[in-house]
């Protein structure tokens, strides 16, 4: 190029530039000062919304024909009438606001991809002589006599009345914490005698499937069944399975419940990952194996067992389809029952379950610091407080449901004596009991709530910055107290379904059968910080809230899994599914309460302030979505947790005033005339305003059972 034309080029331009001439300059457009600018998750004042596709392995192991046209027997299973009781989606609610208005959407949706394998044969041999060689041989022969399981012993007999010395006898084997228990009069209408008590560490067996489930394609990070049947085989054996270990030992008492005779079980599964990244979601459901006490499974005879008057539906044990007309199982199917099992059981209470309160607690201000605030009542002749309450062992339990925030606990002793023990007794009414007035709709107990009410707005306001967990202890010396076995209660405002307390009793006679108060308070915790029982909960295609009764009696086996949401004492700490589920209810709640706080930022015209912090927010709950949609929960929780601090501290910053919802304040304002049938002892809705205690005298009893 001649270096003269360049020059006098670039000299032309400069000139141009300098005087503003050439190319049109580029004009930044002012931002709309109501805009956060282009998001991709976050909508202001909406309520989030995550839709998973979720699969769902179905794994056979033993049983007969899958195909229709192979199907011969009642006992074998067919896919496709299982498949008849599935549900296609589910959509998550908060159990307890529901009850007081519409179903309130918690924004965690299913669309469910099932995927029905059958083991091979290899599989199957493999995995029965995994259980022949670490199971061991509990029954006793002695005088003639076989001496089995309790729940064995009353299926044979057909009763449960240990006090007939015609039908039972018992004793406890030398070296053994098990009694074992002989039917002397075996029933006429039972299909077969049981006559062993082979027993299986269920934890061992959950424990195989999940490490060599691979081998029959299934990944069991999936929420995975496994429906077992030993029934029928050369090899098989009356079997149960056993859970005598550490975390079947009660915190305080130091009873192993897991030795008690009536915690063998049919199922188990959900015990959680110390590496979240890698959890396994397995539960496994075995009706060949000897009926559970839990279900009253024994019970083949009896078609209402809880005596309501309404037929009660139990899954017996398989050899007894297609054989008595004088059996509950007579011309039924075991493909429709796994069907009910799976349904009922594995996916709407333990895979995806609905929460029983906000997860949230103070929205859209959610807490940053929850300290498990403890009030011991103490009675004057109770046994001493520090052997029945350990307050960082229930901390450290409960903030398992949000570790990324502060935690922390407090303990405060007063006698239970005075107007605080006549507001205690209004939870058990004597024939007269002026102590109780209806000042507040909580049912029984109004006077305590009334108390507590103003002791929790005075704990509030000297603890800022802090969520107080009110967690009340009541630790009563009287023997006399009509207390019918209850433990504890977690209680609402009556009203809007607001979570506001926990009681839990412990009389003489509770401690006696085993009982402190650190594992009933960590499961009180559980149910206010939103976790549900695993033996009641919401059918969302059905829009059915039930528990263990009537058509769905046979739930009770959801026990039959490690959360120490349970009933059966077998777990003490939250399970895998408790975990996976309160990290989805979390997610979407930071989202939901971070889309509110944009709208606060906008309606206080601060959006300028915000808006980097809320284009940062936006692409943190991106990542969390995706990790969520990959069985991260844990990640996604963490990830919108992030996000949703960034909005929440950017808003603060800028001014905008976010306040959250603190029930006490609010109670004086809420109705009185509301139907006296609150939630206390995690009362659930029966279609309607009906409302029952979850835990029956039956549960009571079983919880009590030896």
């Amino acid at each position: 190029m001649n270096l003269k034309i360049l020059a006098t080029a670039l000299i032309t331009a400069s000139l141009l530039a300098a005087c503003g001439g050439g190319e049109t300059p580029v004009v930044t457009p002012t931002p709309d000062p109501t805009s956060f600018g282009t998001l991709t998750t976050l909508k202001p004042g909406a309520r989030a919304e995550i839709n998973q596709k979720l699969k769902i392995n179905i794994v056979n192991i033993g049983y007969g024909a899958t195909s229709p046209g192979q199907v011969t027997s009642p006992r074998d299973l067919n896919f496709s009438d299982m498949a008849e009781q599935l549900p296609a989606t589910y959509r998550t609610i908060n159990r307890y606001p529901s009850f007081y208005g519409n179903n309130e959407l918690t924004g965690n949706n299913f669309e469910f991809d099932y995927n029905y394998v059958t083991a091979s044969q290899a599989f199957q041999d493999e995995f029965f002589k995994f259980l022949m060689d670490k199971g061991s041989e509990k029954s006793v022969v002695r005088d003639g006599v076989t001496y089995t399981d309790i729940s064995s012993a009353f299926y044979n007999c057909q009763s449960n009345d240990l006090s007939d010395t015609t039908r039972f006898r018992s004793f406890r084997p030398t070296g053994e914490d098990t009694p074992v228990y002989a039917c002397l009069q075996p029933a006429g209408n039972i299909a077969r005698q049981i006559t062993g008590s082979f027993e299986v560490d269920g934890e061992k067996v959950e424990q195989w499937l999940a490490a060599n489930a691979g081998r029959t394609g299934v990944d069991t990070s999936e929420h995975t069944i496994f429906l077992i049947n030993w029934y029928g085989r050369g090899d098989f054996k009356f079997h149960t399975y056993s859970h005598e270990r550490a975390d079947a030992i009660e915190t305080d008492t130091k009873v192993n419940f897991g030795a008690r005779s009536s915690r063998r079980t049919v199922a188990w599964g959900g015990t959680p990952a110390t590496d979240q990244t890698a959890a396994k979601r397995v539960w496994f459901y075995d009706q060949s194996a000897n009926p559970d006490y839990w279900t009253s499974a024994w019970n083949i005879s009896s078609g209402d067992i809880d005596g309501d008057g309404v037929y009660d539906k139990r899954m017996v044990p398989i050899w007894e389809y297609g054989t008595r007309k004088s059996s509950v199982a007579y011309a039924e199917k075991i493909s429709k029952d796994l069907g009910l099992v799976t349904r009922y059981v594995g996916i709407n209470l333990l895979f995806t379950p609905s929460a029983l309160y906000r997860v949230d607690l103070t929205p859209p201000d959610m807490p940053e610091h929850i300290n498990v605030d403890l009030a011991l009542e103490q009675g004057a002749d109770a046994v001493a407080g520090e052997k029945v309450i350990q307050p960082a062992v229930a901390q450290q339990r409960l903030s398992a449901l949000n570790p990324f925030i502060k935690w922390s606990n407090s303990l405060r002793t007063t006698a239970l004596d005075g107007d605080l023990a006549d507001a205690y007794r209004c939870f058990f009414p004597l024939e007269t009991d002026d102590a109780c007035s209806p000042d507040y709709a909580d049912a029984e107990g109004e006077r305590f709530f009334q108390l507590a009410t103003a002791e929790i707005r005075q704990r509030a306001a000297a603890t800022p910055g802090q969520y107080n967990l009110p967690t009340y202890l009541f630790n009563d010396s009287d023997p006399e107290t009509p207390n019918f076995g209850l433990l504890g209660q977690a209680i609402n405002d009556g009203v809007t379904g607001t979570q506001t307390m926990t009681l839990n009793f412990l009389t003489p006679d509770l401690n006696a059968a085993g009982y402190g108060f650190t594992d009933t308070a960590v499961h009180e915790g559980g149910h206010h910080l939103s976790q549900s029982h695993p033996h009641d909960g919401y059918d969302s295609e059905r829009n059915e809230d039930y528990g263990p009764s009537g058509d769905t009696s046979f739930v009770d086996v959801g026990d039959e899994v490690h959360s120490v949401m349970s009933y059966n004492n077998l777990a003490k700490v939250f399970g895998q599914f408790n975990l996976d589920a309160q990290y989805r209810y979390l997610t979407t709640a930071y989202m939901s309460n971070a889309n509110a706080i944009l709208t606060l930022t906008q309606n206080a015209g601060k959006v300028p302030d915000v808006r980097a912090a809320a284009q940062s927010a936006d692409q943190a709950f991106k990542s969390a979505v995706a990790a969520y949609n990959a069985r991260q929960y844990y990640t996604a929780a963490q990830l919108a947790h992030t996000g949703y601090r960034a909005v929440l501290d950017a808003a603060k910053g800028a001014g905008v005033s976010v306040e959250g919802y603190k029930w006490y304040d609010r109670v004086g304002q809420l109705s009185t005339s509301t139907v006296k049938a609150r939630a206390v002892n995690h009362m659930r809705p029966v279609q309607g305003p009906t409302q029952r205690p979850e835990e029956t005298p039956a549960q009571r009893a079983k919880r009590l059972a030896p």
